[in-house]
């Protein structure tokens, strides 16, 4: 018996999502919050995008959310911002309910949530500015390949540039935006596929405003501690150093003014350190 279920369900992987269950229009909703004081009245979309390839069929299907804040007349003044996390195969949740959008998850100083876990408005939003899209790209949060084979081809740094560029050129398509003020901001390895974007897009006709970098990683030798590449040790140091400072555990003298310590240490770090 489990061998027959196994059978169907691998038959079933093989044929895939039907191409409809990639194209779906958006469950729109209206919501109010209090920002510094005054209203900010706005839509929230949840939606699905197909990516298709040269012949017209749908591989996949692009999940996003995007706020509207309503009472806007003329859009060629209003940014559009899409949004995404990186990882690679994170959705886009940390900055959707961690940092810019109209709902937030109650967190602590530390930035963990305490039970029982709520969201709430998000005094913060970038609402106000900018309309927001957080993008989950493919194999991440709701966006699906039609097949796991498939998939292969959104997951690299190649595909997966191309089926962002693609879902950002269909929305500005569906919502009437290509007039808006474009931006996009990424989050870690979302810094490096912003990057990528940034040439794509304009090679398929589609200029942004700006770029924002949230934790960069453009060059991965940074960051990996591995023998012989002393480089992360290096720019790390000042830092470490800062963290000692907030949490006084540097000496006496350097405990007096942060500015001051971390040019010694960033010097020391550039000078000595580096050429040891």
């Amino acid at each position: 018996m489990p061998d027959r279920v196994n059978r169907r369900r691998r038959r079933k992987a093989r044929r895939g999502k039907p191409a409809a269950a990639f194209d779906r229009a958006p469950v729109i909703t209206n919501h109010e919050i209090t920002v510094a004081g005054h209203p900010l009245r706005y839509r929230a979309l949840a939606g699905m995008l197909p990516i298709r390839n040269d012949d017209g069929d749908a591989e996949a299907g692009m999940f996003y959310m995007a706020y509207f804040k309503d009472g806007v007349e003329d859009i060629t003044k209003r940014p559009l911002m899409f949004s995404f996390n990186g990882g690679p195969g994170s959705a886009s949740l940390w900055l959707h309910l961690g940092a810019l959008g109209p709902k937030r998850v109650e967190t602590l100083d530390d930035g963990m949530p305490p039970p029982p876990y709520r969201v709430i408005p998000n005094e913060y939003t970038w609402l106000n500015d900018t309309d927001l899209v957080f993008i989950d790209p493919v194999g991440t949060g709701y966006s699906r390949p039609k097949t796991t084979d498939v998939g292969k081809k959104f997951w690299s740094l190649k595909g997966d540039i191309e089926s962002v560029g693609e879902f950002i050129r269909l929305f500005l398509t569906r919502f009437g935006r290509w007039s808006s003020p474009l931006f996009i901001v990424g989050e870690s390895y979302g810094t490096t596929r912003a990057a990528g974007l940034a040439g794509l897009l304009i090679d398929r006709g589609i200029a942004l405003n700006g770029i924002l970098l949230v934790s960069s990683i453009l060059n991965f030798q940074t960051a990996r501690f591995a023998k012989g590449n002393d480089l992360p040790y290096i720019l790390v140091l000042p830092t470490y150093t800062a963290t000692a400072w907030y949490h006084r555990r540097l000496a006496p003298d350097l405990q007096k003014d942060l500015l001051s310590t971390l040019a010694k240490v960033e010097g020391f770090a550039a000078g000595p350190y580096s050429r040891a």
